[in-house]
């Protein structure tokens, strides 16, 4: 039945004062470290992320793609009201409704936002628990090494696994589990309560593919959406970024690194996917004439497994990811992330300092993927 004018003249628009300003106060009011890095990081997100994420894996369907349509909803059914309110009592009525509706909306969304995801950007910066306090800028030399370290270890995995790379996600969520639980602790971080059930959002993945988005986690409803068309080599370090930033990890540098780590600790097929990933942002972080010799020395088979990677990058739309691009680096600094989309950057200097690093020459040293490595386990690496 459609409302009288008189009853959209009554309407209240409850709480569009307190939420702005608890909002505003959750934003902006100082809080210190112990508040956060001991009630929040440490007791409140573990606990929330535990119950939600359980709670949205049993739905086979991305909940983000449905906070989507709902909130496109709204949307539209705001701006109808806001024209019969108008066409009602005019222009001037209409509009302070509908701010006052919209202030309300916004601040739920920063409230539920903040408490459920955003303070954990907050948290002490992962190399506080390194040697030093701090994770030095890598030298051109140190960058080569890795690249060429990177390397011999990739092309022994890569003849070990064969034709066992092509796994599924799910597969990929199985053998994550435990190396990320590993990584971890060895990093004395809070741990990945529940680990999030692999998703693709049907609304967003056209996006994807044309920003060069990999995946992402909803911070509304702690699930972990992945591209569905990442090449099987991409997938593992890809989750183990996603379920980094799920562990409470939103640090892009952060997340990458124990994402990368915990790959190390895991099967061929994680530590190939990392190894991959090294060799990529190292080789990219080098000047042009040092970039090309280290790529001239890289695995035949590796080398094709990049350039794969290239390939498939090269769908992306160049205006859509600088628009994106710009888009994300205004969130991360609006969240005290001081460097923005540079922070992606920042985590070649966490994994190529102790102890993050020296699980890549473990591994090479070892030979074999460390869960294997009792005698006449007949792994190919040895």
């Amino acid at each position: 039945m459609d409302e009288s004018p008189v009853k959209l003249k009554s309407d209240r628009v409850l709480g569009w004062i307190v939420l702005p300003v608890l909002a505003l106060l959750l934003m902006f009011a100082p809080m210190p470290d112990w508040a956060i890095d001991s009630f929040y990081t440490q007791n409140v997100y573990p606990q929330l992320q535990r119950q939600v994420t359980s709670g949205t894996n049993f739905l086979p369907f991305a909940v983000l793609d449905v906070i989507l349509v709902a909130t496109s909803l709204m949307v539209l059914f705001g701006a109808l009201r806001l024209l019969r309110r108008a066409s009602a009592y005019g222009l001037v009525e209409a509009l302070w409704d509908g701010s006052r509706r919209l202030l309300r909306g916004a601040a739920l969304i920063i409230i539920l936002f903040l408490v459920g995801w955003g303070y954990n950007y907050r948290r002490q910066p992962l190399e506080n628990s390194f040697p030093g306090g701090k994770a030095a800028p890598p030298t051109i030399e140190a960058l080569q090494a890795a690249v060429l370290e990177a390397n011999v270890l990739a092309g022994k995995l890569r003849r070990a696994i064969g034709s066992d790379m092509d796994q599924a996600y799910d597969q990929v969520a199985g053998a994550l589990d435990v190396p990320m639980t590993t990584a971890l602790q060895q990093l004395h971080q809070p741990p990945l309560g529940t680990p999030g059930r692999p998703k693709h959002s049907i609304l967003l993945t056209p996006f994807f593919t044309w920003a060069g988005v990999t995946g992402m986690v909803n911070p509304i409803g702690l699930e972990s959406i992945v591209h569905p068309d990442l090449l099987p080599f991409e997938r593992p370090f890809v989750l183990a970024h996603e379920w980094a930033h799920l562990a409470g990890q939103a640090d892009e540098a952060q997340a990458s690194a124990v994402g990368w780590l915990a790959c190390m600790r895991g099967s061929p097929q994680l530590a190939y996917s990392a190894s991959l990933y090294l060799i990529m942002e190292a080789a990219s972080a080098l000047p042009g004439e040092n970039r090309q010799a280290v790529m001239k020395q890289l695995d035949a088979g590796v080398r094709a497994d990049i350039d794969a990677i290239l390939l498939r990058l090269q769908r992306g739309k160049p205006v859509v990811q600088r628009t994106a691009s710009r888009v994300y680096d205004e969130y991360l600094r609006a969240n005290r992330v001081a460097d923005g989309t540079a922070s992606y950057g920042r985590a070649l200097s966490l994994i190529l300092s102790a102890p993050i690093r020296d699980a890549m020459s473990s591994y090479a040293v070892a030979g074999r993927d460390p869960r294997a490595a009792e005698p006449g386990s007949g792994s190919a690496l040895r």
